[in-house]
């Protein structure tokens, strides 16, 4: 298992993609846009997409550079929840009446997901390296993100602390990238 810089740099640029998707949905929102549902499908497949392939970076990067395993099991389930609930998610796009079935269901799942993201940003406070300067940063907006989730009536700071938190993980993979040493990969 090795990381190139290439895949550093592109988890990066994913990252940041994730920022402003996540800034689009923190747009709509406020501005209430109850149609537009191809949008919004291409919108949660960006989303599900970057979110996958980042945090299977970040594992990666994790194990790989500073030999820290503590969140790995927690970024399985993270993943796997966000597909999950993506999935879902579009499936009841297409049916108003399964939609408003599985409503209580995504509120449980969301504040259930939330509060395992909170998990994974206190165990990263765990890693011994500072994360090119930007561990502490990373993991309080990820607890804040997580908090503001959980909460529902906050969702709307938690999407832009979701988005601080995805620009500063963007910007952790490029400083990897740019420090990169093949051989410790």
């Amino acid at each position: 298992m090795s990381i190139t810089k290439e895949q550093l740099q592109f988890a990066g640029w994913l990252a940041i993609v994730s920022a402003f998707v996540t800034f689009i949905v923190f747009v709509m929102t406020l501005k209430n846009v109850t149609e537009a549902k191809a949008i919004k499908v291409l919108l949660i497949l960006i989303s599900v997409g970057s979110f996958v392939y980042v945090f299977l970076s970040l594992r990666k990067m994790l194990n790989i550079r500073f030999e820290f395993h503590d969140v790995d099991t927690l970024i399985s389930v993270l993943i796997g929840s966000n597909v999950v609930l993506s999935a879902l998610n579009i499936v009841s796009l297409g049916y108003s009446e399964l939609e408003s079935i599985l409503s209580g269901f995504f509120v449980v799942a969301f504040i259930l997901f939330a509060i395992l993201y909170i998990i994974f940003a206190i165990r990263m406070l765990r890693l011994t390296d500072n994360l090119y300067g930007l561990l502490k940063p990373f993991s309080y907006t990820s607890i804040a993100t997580g908090i503001c989730f959980a909460s529902i009536i906050m969702i709307p700071f938690g999407l832009i602390a979701s988005s601080v938190s995805d620009i500063i993980l963007g910007i952790i993979f490029f400083r990897a990238a740019q420090f990169f040493n093949p051989y410790n990969s």
